[in-house]
Order: C-alpha cells, then sequence, then structure tokens
C-alpha cells in the first residue's frame, strides 16, 4: 500500500545498492527482504530498526524515508519510536517518516514529546507528505522564468472599459470583451456585430458557413441559459430562421431591451475545449487559471491556478499540469494542439490582468482547439471589473447618475 501510494504521487522507489543489501543480510534473517520496500519481518527487535534505518540513510540512492511500524508482541509502539527518533537525531540530513498503525493513545503520548520527525497512523498520509515535500524541492529548483512583454493595444482596452462603466456597466458584453481580447493579441473567432436581419446574412454570407450565432447583452451575461447561442448553422436560411426565432424568444421572455446585437463567428471545428482567464483571491489577487473548459469545468474541476504576473516557466507548468494535457497531446489520432501558442494566450491574458488591474473576472470559455491548425481559439468571452478601483485608475469623474471618463 505504502508503494502503490509512493507511486501514484509520481516517485520512485529507491534502488537499493547492492553494498546496502550486503550489510542489511549481515544483521536481518534469512526470510527478510532487502529488496525495496524492505522487509524486516513482523518479529523484527527494536535494535533491526534502528541498525536497517541507519544503513538506509547511508545509501546514497534513497533520498527519504517510510519506517513502517505494526503491534508486535513484545514490542511496545512507543519504544520504537523513541529508536527510530535517536537514529534520526544522528542522522538529521534526509527525511524520515514514522508509519505507526497502532492505538491512538500511541499519539497522545507523542504530543507530550519532543519529537523530531513526523509520525502518521496510515501510508497514504506519510506518502502525501513525502509528495509536500518533493513538491517543495522542485519548486527550489524550477528556473526562474520571464516575464515577457508583448506588443498590445491598450488604449483601445481603456476606451472599451471606459465606454461601459460611463454606461454603469461593471460587466463587459460579449463583443467587447472579445475585442479586448483581441486587442491584446489573443487569437479569436472571425466575427462580426450584426443589429438587424440583413446584417446577419451579409456576415453569415462572408464569414462562410458554417457559422455561430450569439446575442450580446447589456443585460444578460449567461447566454446559454437562454437559448442565446445558435451553432453549425448551414445555410443563409437556416441563419435567418435562427435569428428570427431568437427575436422571438427573447420577446417573450422580457429580455430584448438590453439586446445589442447579435455576433456571427466563424465555427470552428474541435472537440477539445479548455478553459483560460482569472479569479482574484481576497489574499493573493489576480489567480490566473488553466483547464478543461466546457461543461466540463463544474463537474471534473481539471484546472490549476497560478498567482499572476505570470512566467514563460509558469504557463508551461500550467499548460502540462492538468490531465487534459493529454488530450493536447493528440490522443487517438487528433491533430496535437500548439502548446506554444496556448502558453502565449496564458501570458498575454496575464498582461492584460497586470495593465489593468482592476479587472475582477475573465473567462474564456471554451478556449477551443483547432483540429485543423492545433491553435487554442477563443470563441467565447466574459470580463468584468471593480467598478470604482477601474474609476479610480481611469481618471472617470461620476456623479449622482452618470460617469465621465
Amino acid at each position: 500500500m505504502a508503494t502503490d501510494a509512493v507511486c501514484e504521487y509520481g516517485m520512485q522507489m529507491a534502488k537499493i545498492s547492492d553494498a546496502t543489501k550486503e550489510k542489511l543480510r549481515s544483521f536481518l534473517p534469512s526470510a527478510a527482504s532487502v529488496k525495496n520496500p524492505i522487509d524486516m519481518i513482523a518479529s523484527a527487535p527494536i535494535e533491526h530498526y534502528k541498525q536497517t534505518l541507519e544503513t538506509v540513510i547511508a545509501d546514497e540512492n534513497v533520498d527519504m524515508i517510510m519506517v513502517i511500524y505494526l503491534p508486535f508482541l513484545g514490542l511496545k509502539d512507543i519504544d520504537v519510536a523513541k529508536a527510530v527518533m535517536e537514529i534520526k537525531a544522528q542522522y538529521p540530513q534526509k527525511p524520515v517518516i514514522g508509519v505507526f498503525m497502532t492505538k491512538s493513545e500511541f499519539f497522545t503520548a507523542l504530543s507530550d514529546m519532543n519529537v523530531n520527525m513526523p509520525f502518521f497512523m496510515y501510508a497514504e498520509e506519510a506518502a502525501d507528505g513525502f509528495n509536500r515535500l518533493n513538491q517543495q524541492r522542485k519548486w527550489m529548483e524550477r528556473p526562474q522564468g520571464k516575464i515577457p512583454c508583448y506588443g498590445v493595444d491598450r488604449a483601445k482596452v481603456e476606451k472599451i472599459i471606459k465606454s461601459s462603466i460611463a454606461e454603469g456597466r461593471d460587466q463587459l458584453t460579449t463583443l467587447e470583451s472579445i475585442d479586448v481580447l483581441q486587442a491584446y493579441g489573443i487569437r479569436a473567432c472571425k466575427y462580426g456585430l450584426a443589429t438587424n436581419e440583413e446584417e446577419v446574412v451579409t456576415l453569415g454570407n462572408s464569414i462562410g458557413y458554417p457559422v455561430v450565432m450569439k446575442m450580446t447583452s447589456k443585460t444578460t451575461s449567461h447566454k446559454t441559459d437562454v437559448g442565446g447561442v445558435r451553432v453549425n448553422i448551414q445555410s443563409e436560411e437556416q441563419l435567418r430562421a435562427e435569428y428570427k426565432d431568437l427575436i422571438e424568444k427573447l420577446t417573450e421572455k422580457g429580455l430584448i431591451e438590453g439586446l445589442e446585437g447579435v455576433i456571427i463567428q466563424e465555427m470552428v471545428k474541435g472537440n477539445r475545449e479548455m478553459v483560460c482567464g482569472i479569479a482574484t483571491d481576497p489574499q493573493y489577487g489576480p489567480m490566473m487559471m488553466f483547464g478543461l473548459g466546457g461543461v466540463f469545468v463544474e463537474a471534473l474541476k481539471d484546472v490549476t491556478f497560478r498567482i499572476a504576473p505570470l512566467t514563460d516557466q509558469d504557463a508551461a507548468e500550467m499548460v502540462k499540469s492538468v490531465k487534459a494535457y493529454k488530450l493536447l497531446q493528440g490522443a487517438r489520432g487528433t491533430k496535437p494542439a500548439d502548446m506554444q501558442q496556448i502558453e502565449e494566450t496564458l501570458l498575454r491574458l496575464s498582461q492584460l490582468v497586470n495593465d489593468f488591474k482592476f479587472i475582477d473576472e475573465l473567462d474564456i470559455n471554451p478556449l477551443l482547439i483547432s483540429e485543423k491548425t492545433g491553435e487554442g481559439i477563443a470563441v467565447d468571452g466574459r470580463i468584468k471589473v471593480r467598478m470604482n478601483e477601474a474609476k479610480e485608475a481611469l481618471g472617470c469623474e461620476c456623479g449622482s447618475l452618470t460617469c465621465s471618463c
């Protein structure tokens, strides 16, 4: 069980050297196993615990050691623990963890002692402790990384946000959000805004079918909940019918007033949907997010976070750390994703959030992986700002009813 837990965390069982094996054989009974995991057999006396631990600590192939004790007639758990801690005090250079599968009274007694190593009741808990130590080691050894600076249209983003603030909105529309993303060089679908049926058809014909139609509203941010997203529209006739149906449904639900129009987008073919964006933590500030997107965000929670601003090292680690990374690599014959472009998308988002620190929420969901090019394409975007901070940062003057920026 201990071996399984160690391997599940991605760590390796140490290869015991031949010299160490020979030394162990010199005092352990013939029934003992000197391969890793080392089995002293259940009747091992306290002296064997001490000798084995001393011998294993001296092996250069061993980085961390788990000592497992199970109750046996003639031994006291607290005496074994004292003996192990005695060796640990003499050889403090390597982490040693005790797994004592015994009564709770043992751990109560430990609380009154001056212990120099951690003790757990179960091997899985100890393996988790090893994993945390190993994560810390990797963190300390990782390259520092660089924070790139891309050429972007910052003035355009300021103008978009100022317009939203002047109208009293902390939530940008879908169209505004996509414009912001494109201003920072983030690949988005080809799109256009239409406000009537003829404009819708003209855009659909110019972009080329199939297309996607999405409502963009100043009052409704969750489009799918109200049927505001229509996909895989194959022809002009279907596009006209979908537009008429959308307007009819919104009118019935009393949602037509905030409607700016509809966005007609190219329909990118791909089955792999990722998500990226930011969430603001009250303690750490903006946290960059990346993971499996679409409807699986809440269900599977295969996402990872890093504190902004990101370094190139952070972005690369984020992409590789999610379970969906195997899908990005090209599972079952699919085209491998353009990892460099996806990492750059995260870095550009990080720059956006760092430039406009009052952005409270930002989601690109889905970031669709194109089956044709492998690049990550922002199909939808949502941005929300902290109104008071945004007003101050952008120099907006606000009265009781209106704001001028």
